[in-house]
């Protein structure tokens, strides 16, 4: 390899391998941001939900799906009929969650303005 005039050396070079464990866990792990947009999209779909009792707008919840994912859903059995649809019985589409999601780009653009704060906040320490 060409000498390119950059050298880097680690001082404490188990501390340094340590903080960059420490960010690539933050990272991949984006708990509280990925929560926080979960929350927010849960409120505003729940705002969005069709209403005639409240009890579709009222079941809106945010769940733990496992690793790093997590479900907003509205935990009545009637949800899935009123927001796809179900010609055969005459209920028409009514996509609240799907276009919630797609006209509400800031809570995502917050959790992402979140794990970049972490990870400059991270770095700065390395």
């Amino acid at each position: 390899m060409p000498d390119d005039g950059i050298t880097a050396d680690a001082v404490n070079g188990p501390a340094f391998r340590a903080a960059l464990e420490q960010i690539r866990a933050d990272v991949a792990a984006p708990k509280g941001p990925l929560e926080a947009a979960a929350k927010e999209l849960a409120a505003a779909a729940a705002a969005a939900a069709p209403h005639q009792s409240g009890r579709l707008a009222g079941s809106h919840q945010v769940v733990p799906a496992g690793g790093n994912k997590v479900r907003v859903a509205a935990n009545t059995p009637y949800a899935a009929p009123i927001h796809w649809g179900w010609p055969g019985h005459g209920i028409r589409r009514q996509p609240w969650l799907v276009a919630t999601w797609l006209r509400n780009p800031r809570p995502l653009d917050s959790m992402t303005q979140q794990l970049q704060s972490d990870i400059d906040k991270a770095a700065s320490k390395t």
